[in-house]
């Protein structure tokens, strides 16, 4: 009985071994397959990275030039002071900002203020039918009033003036469709 003690223990010993084994063969096999699937989606998302970075890149290849349009205004009643200083303000702002001026320091000229705001609606139609832009990017590039004399002089005639709008805007063709993949 007593050699059969130890080759029982033994036995054991080696069982236990022999499972301990087993258990970290098993834990290594399930850490590389997380590894081999990091590794996997690793490789997906650069490949979707390198297609997202090729669509950047020809959208910024079709950014084209801004392309200028001048509009000349001809006013039949002379512009107040206010509302001169906010024309020639405008210089180099952007369409939505001199729309917001309009409204907010005209306000006490309501006909002034609705001749102003008529002018720069119009234009802005007029380059989104034109060139398929947004007002977003649309920019004021230059504003010049020039007194004009008429070739009659009346006592009633204050001056005509003629206001100058040099307007810019972007023009971006529509992006393809990105395909979305769903894992």
């Amino acid at each position: 009985m007593n050699r059969s003690l130890p080759r029982e223990l033994i036995r054991e010993e080696v069982k236990l071994t022999f499972d301990n084994k087993i258990r970290t063969l098993e834990n290594e096999v399930m850490r590389l397959k997380e590894e081999i699937s990091i590794a996997y989606d690793n490789k997906k998302l650069e490949a979707e990275k390198k297609a997202v970075e090729g669509q950047l890149e020809r959208m910024l290849e079709s950014v084209t030039e801004p392309i200028f349009y001048t509009f000349n205004v001809k006013c039949k009643k002379k512009l107040s002071t206010t509302a001169r200083k906010v024309l020639l303000s405008w210089n180099s702002k952007q369409f939505y900002h001199a729309n917001e001026d309009i409204l907010y320091i005209c306000r006490s000229k309501p006909s002034e203020q609705d001749f102003l705001l008529k002018i720069l609606h119009s234009m802005g139609i007029f380059l989104q039918n034109a060139t398929c832009t947004s007002f977003f990017n649309i920019r004021i590039h230059n504003v010049i009033i020039t007194p004009t004399k008429s070739s009659k002089i009346s006592v009633s005639s204050k001056g005509v003036e003629t206001i100058t709008f040099k307007l810019s805007c972007r023009v971006t063709p529509p992006t393809e469709k990105l395909e979305i993949s769903w894992y």
